[in-house]
């Protein structure tokens, strides 16, 4: 679909501006270019679903992933945030790794994974994206950043509700995990 390949081709490009970054000497971008890297060569090489999002519901989806790029730091990024944010990163990257062929940004049934942080939380991927992209929020509380994440946190509680909805054995397995982004709030 024209959605997703447009996302695949987004990821790519990132991925590339994170290793000309990486290039340059900018050694906290490694966790990021990782992340994009990984992402880009798992969305080419997913297992095929016949259970799929629709085009208006994968079009929220790739908002919601992009959504971070949007967000604007005036202000130098304190290294304790810039440094927890890309613990949020590794977490993703973590996450990735345990998603393999079934990752995807638009929902779909590509089996249900349970290993990896998935032993603890149903959503590990979108609690990271919520916690790394609010480090860096912290550094420039704008108007314009605080929209970005209602953005965020709003699309991403979607993307959630239609994941449980499509996803063969869900229910099953919120039985077994209870905790969809953090564990023992939600």
């Amino acid at each position: 679909m024209l959605i997703d390949t447009l996302g695949i081709l987004i990821t790519a490009i990132l991925s590339g501006a994170r290793l000309h970054q990486l290039l340059r000497g900018e050694w906290w971008v490694l966790p990021l270019f990782a992340h994009a890297a990984i992402s880009a060569f798992l969305l080419l090489t997913r297992e095929k679903t016949g259970k799929k999002a629709t085009s208006l519901q994968m079009v929220i989806a790739w908002l919601s992933a992009l959504s971070p790029f949007a967000v604007q730091v005036q202000n130098e990024i304190p290294l304790l945030l810039r440094g927890l944010s890309l613990i949020g990163v590794l977490f993703a990257v973590w996450t990735l790794v345990a998603l393999g062929r079934s990752f995807d940004v638009s929902p779909a049934d590509r089996g249900l994974v349970d290993r990896g942080p998935y032993r603890w939380m149903r959503h590990p991927m979108y609690a990271s994206e919520i916690f790394s992209t609010l480090m860096i929020i912290f550094a420039d509380l704008s108007v314009w950043n605080m929209f970005v994440t209602f953005v965020l946190i709003g699309t991403i509680v979607l993307r959630i509700r239609w994941e449980e909805a499509i996803i063969s054995g869900y229910s099953g397995y919120s039985d077994r995990v209870p905790s969809r982004l953090f564990p023992g709030v939600w």
